[in-house]
């Protein structure tokens, strides 16, 4: 009897870590912003909104982009109030 109850307990604590890890993994967002990107390394999006440009290999590409206007898509972070985009694709918007 006590056997069944630790076998019990113990696949109860695998399956509360399954989910919590799984809850991380599935709390970055996927979003595509379009709007003006500033000389602070942000995108101005067209709703008003400011993403912070992440570092990232098409991010760094992007910060060179000052003054213009890109189509962005990455998982968006939130951190310290800030809005983080990873950027894994984009372009410019002519």
């Amino acid at each position: 009897m006590k056997r069944s109850k630790k076998c019990l307990l113990a696949g109860f604590c695998v399956l509360v870590i399954v989910f919590f890890l799984s809850g991380v993994a599935f709390s970055e967002e996927v979003k595509t912003i379009t709007g003006k990107v500033n000389d602070s390394y942000q995108i101005v999006a067209d709703d008003g909104r400011v993403y912070e440009i992440g570092i990232t290999e098409k991010g760094d590409e992007v910060i060179d982009l000052v003054d213009k206007r890109v189509k962005a898509t990455g998982t968006l972070e939130e951190s310290e109030g800030e809005r983080i985009i990873n950027i894994t694709s984009y372009e410019v918007i002519e």
